[in-house]
């Protein structure tokens, strides 16, 4: 592409790579040397020289289209021409991948890297007397045994992630309980553990494990603007209230100044978009300021790195059509525009550089281990991360007026309420960071390094914090889609349903113990054990799997359980007593439609386009916030029966609806989607409260793990990498449930009346379809995020139905509620 197309405001622009979170090492290609060609070969090489390239009829014919060189045809053969037209309200971007050889040369540095100087004269192809070069020379049998050492180092590490594991000691690299002392030490918080495996062996793969510097005389400052930030021209900087969902782009300029009075020196720069789920356990102990958290685990699910705004070698067009000639002066600010080739930063100069990003739609593949559709979509931003800002994020309180709270500070965290774990974050980040080497005269370190092998340092580094918000239209597409053998097509509501009829959280559970099972057994087959240690294999699940599934309903209907008992008065003289009057229970059809995402009106109003003063210039967030009304849940479909001893009308009654929420949270990969069953279905075959049920359910699959584990210790057996992350992920499982209250403003639509019907057992039953219309209110400012699941956190939704018969009070009687409840999964989004 030639400079000339850059420069066109019309063109395309390209976009930066989504991610690169790994590198592979390919294979070296196989080169033959010449002297190895046989005399015969050269035979048949064309005697004819320079023969020009002729195309064939159809490349010719795409040629000219192209060119718009169709003259010369008649006017039969005339063709319309390709041409670009202008627009001032409208860019256009194709997401174009870089190769991963560009992404290597460019960011993947090694040691001899970080001492080459970019300022020297590039060497002359051919001249071998006095080109320098920043490495050896060597001959191309020396490349090809090079490139297969560092290939080889690749496989080893390939090999290294399929051995064996026990559970003595939590081998380094899987488990998130690290030694804080040489694997990522923060200045403010030295038990830092980065729960990520490795796939190189580069600064870049290893950043998050870095160590970082106390002092730097090196200021970054991250600035976020509404539109696309050109040279010269003076930019309106973003609201800190702003999300971004799916396919949106994020612009905006880095800018760095050496503080000190001396030329400074540096290593590598990076500006990337990042995603981080975080997790903190507070330190009771705490002394000082530096120790507040005994644990903090991080896994980093998303990085992207804006290859124009880093430091490179090359030339890197912006993503978003930015140009400038290097190291000139912005007319507005005064700023440098760009970043010295040879790596000096002078002193009290301001450098700027400009970067662009678009949030995707789904994570890289390797994100999830298992490949699981859910757990390779972008989760939403949750929580606050305490430890931000040199631990000030743990100081944000919620503004009851403002409906979320915030640091006085450019970049800073939201916190919303968002019923998020206490000790856990999703967060988005723009960071920026300089790393250095350890070991040059430059650098500096913050304080004593032990382990010699760690010879690099982030020497400063700054965060931007932003609100990311998924559009779920994948997911919701795929459970319209999601049919299954002859269960009713009803879209949404049929993965729901066919959670529940078929327990598949039940089956992958199962699944899961009976791959350890048989991985255990040919454990002792192979170590030919005696008959005492076999005696300790007490390992077989109580649990039938195929009673516990039943048959799948005719109609998409939930279902209580069992029967509520319904009271009422019954007067004696002056005193009145409870007596029972019959039996109620409820159905509810699978909504085939979705909640919409809910945030603070403030946060709302400026995203979803109602305040024109301070709508965002681009964004998908409005569309978010203003669904089609086809789309959004409206009403429920309900059933009530009534069975009682008498022909007597069922009692008034009142309908509230609440908003339950289900959320989970572990410290490694769960290899399962987590279904509703997991929740409403007990592994006992009992009814249960929804609650109770959880909780036996949790602690059933526990006291599984809990065995394995246990065995597996006594019996010294070491058990493959899946099998010992699945034990870990379910040891370290929590879930909370939390219940919204007033979410919806209910109204009944009631123009059937109750209908009965004797019984063969002569009880009457009573029946009655109702519509209950939902409004949303959300008088709290409570922030609904979507329905969304990862391998270490997720959140899922229902929406519960009250129905209560008037007749008693819970003084009289504890267990005379008279209300029937019942909870039907709902997605968000």
């Amino acid at each position: 592409m030639t400079k000339e197309g850059l420069t066109n405001e019309n063109d395309n622009k390209i976009e930066p790579p989504p991610s690169y979170q790994q590198s592979e090492t390919t294979s070296p290609p196989h080169l033959t040397p010449i002297s190895s060609r046989s005399s015969s070969s050269r035979s048949r090489i064309p005697q004819t020289k320079n023969v020009p390239y002729r195309p064939s009829k159809d490349q010719q014919r795409q040629i000219d289209i192209l060119s718009g060189t169709t003259s010369s045809r008649r006017p039969s053969e005339q063709v319309n021409t390709l041409h670009t037209t202008s627009t001032s309200t409208e860019t256009n971007y194709f997401d174009l991948l870089p190769s991963f050889e560009m992404f290597q040369s460019i960011l993947k540095r090694d040691d001899r890297q970080f001492r080459e100087d970019l300022s020297t004269i590039p060497p002359v192809y051919g001249d071998t007397t006095t080109t320098t070069s920043s490495s050896p020379r060597m001959t191309p049998q020396q490349s090809i045994d090079q490139n297969l050492n560092e290939y080889g180092l690749e496989r080893e590490h390939e090999r290294n992630n399929n051995q064996e594991y026990n559970f003595e000691e939590d081998p380094v690299g899987i488990s998130p309980v690290m030694s804080s002392t040489n694997q990522n030490t923060e200045v403010h918080n030295e038990n830092m553990a980065v729960t990520q495996d490795t796939y190189g062996h580069s600064v870049l793969d290893n950043i998050d494990r870095l160590n970082r510097s106390t002092n730097s005389p090196i200021e970054i400052q991250i600035y976020v603007t509404k539109e696309i930030p050109y040279p010269n021209v003076e930019h309106e900087l973003e609201s800190r209230l702003k999300e971004y969902t799916s396919g949106d782009h994020v612009n905006g300029y880095v800018t760095v100044i050496n503080n000190s009075d001396a030329p400074l020196r540096f290593g590598l720069f990076t500006v990337s978009l990042e995603g981080t789920v975080k997790t903190t356990e507070r330190n009771p102990n705490a002394f000082d300021f530096q120790h507040k958290y005994s644990k903090i685990l991080m896994k980093k699910f998303l990085k992207m790195y804006d290859l124009n705004a880093s430091y490179g070698y090359g030339y890197i067009p912006n993503s978003a059509g930015i140009e400038y000639e290097p190291l000139s002066r912005d007319k507005v600010d005064g700023t440098v525009l760009g970043i010295p080739d040879n790596r000096i930063l002078q002193p009290r100069i301001k450098y700027k550089k400009f970067f662009t990003f678009k949030f995707p739609h789904r994570l890289l593949d390797n994100v999830c281990m298992n490949s699981i559709l859910q757990h390779i979509l972008p989760p939403p931003s949750m929580g606050v991360d305490k430890t931000s800002f040199f631990n000030r994020g743990e100081s944000i309180t919620m503004n009851k007026a403002l409906g979320y709270g915030s640091l006085n500070l450019r970049g800073t965290p939201i916190l919303t309420k968002d019923y998020s774990f206490d000790d856990l974050s999703i967060a988005y980040t723009i960071e920026a960071k300089f790393i250095d080497n350890v070991n040059s005269k430059d650098a500096v370190s913050h304080q004593e390094i032990n382990d010699a092998k760690n010879e690099y340092v982030i020497s400063k580094s700054t965060q931007y914090f932003l609100r990311f918000i998924p559009d779920l239209k994948e997911q919701v597409e795929y459970c319209k889609f999601h049919n299954v053998g002859n269960y009713p097509n009803i879209g949404v509501g049929g993965k729901f349903l066919e959670q529940l009829n078929y327990n598949l959280t039940w089956k992958s559970i199962n699944l899961e113990n009976e791959k350890i099972e048989r991985e255990i057994d040919q454990k002792l087959t192979k170590d030919e054990l005696t008959p005492d240690m076999l005696k300790l294999k007490n390992l077989t699940l109580n649990y039938d799997d195929d009673e516990f599934v039943k048959k799948n309903k005719e109609d998409a209907l939930v279902s209580t359980d069992h029967p509520v008992e319904i009271f009422g008065k019954k007067k004696k003289m002056i005193l009145s007593s409870l007596v029972k009057v019959g039996e109620s229970k409820m159905s509810i059809k699978f909504p085939d439609k979705v909640i919409a995402y809910s945030a603070p009106r403030l946060i709302m109003k400026y995203n979803a386009g109602e305040d024109n003063s301070l709508k965002p210039v681009t964004s998908n967030m409005e569309e978010l916030y203003n669904r089609k009304e086809e789309d959004l849940l409206d009403y429920l479909d309900v059933q009530l029966i009534f069975e009682s001893e008498h022909d007597t009308k069922p009692p008034p009654m009142t309908i509230d609806t609440n908003i339950i929420i289900w959320s989970y949270k572990t410290e490694y990969p769960l290899p399962f989607e987590m279904g509703y069953d997991f929740f409403y279905k007990s592994h006992d075959r009992l009814p249960n409260d929804p609650v109770e049920t959880t909780q036996k359910n949790l602690q059933y699959i526990k006291d599984q793990v809990s065995n394995y584990i246990n065995f597996i210790k006594t019996n010294s057996i070491y058990v493959s990498k899946d099998s010992f992350m699945y034990l870990k992920s379910i040891q370290k499982l929590g879930i909370k449930k939390d219940t919204i209250q007033h979410y919806f403003k209910t109204s009944i639509k009631d123009n059937e009346d109750w209908s009965i019907k004797q019984l063969p057992n002569n009880k009457f039953q009573w029946s009655k379809k109702i519509k209950i219309y939902l409004d949303v209110e959300n008088k709290n400012y409570i922030n609904l995020l979507p329905t969304f699941q990862s391998c270490l956190v997720g959140r899922l939704y229902c929406l519960q139905v009250m129905c209560k018969f008037k007749g008693t009070n819970n003084e009289q009687n504890e267990f005379a509620h008279n209300t029937v409840k019942l909870d039907v999964p709902v997605l968000v989004g």
